[in-house]
């Protein structure tokens, strides 16, 4: 097991806002391992990526970009990491 932490960042600008970036973020600190085994971070809006909300909500893990980012996917998407760890 690596003592290096997965990076997660999740956009709380505007858009990624109103299109569940709050709740994403929720969810990642309600899970106790992903707590444990990651270090979540809000990130301001890079419009580039954002696109004015067509890719909104934008989540980066790591170096990887998740667009329109769904609760459950980045959740799976984390545990799978946490388990390759």
């Amino acid at each position: 097991m690596s003592d290096k932490k997965i990076d997660i960042f999740v956009c709380m600008g505007t858009n990624c806002t109103f299109r569940g970036a709050s709740q994403l973020i929720e969810a990642l600190r309600s899970e106790k391992k992903i707590q444990e085994y990651c270090s979540i971070h809000e990130m301001p809006c890079s419009d580039s990526v954002c696109d004015h909300s067509r890719r909104s909500p934008v989540v980066k893990i790591d170096d990887e970009l998740f667009l329109q980012a769904k609760p459950e996917v980045i959740l799976e998407e984390v545990y799978k990491r946490i388990k390759n760890t």
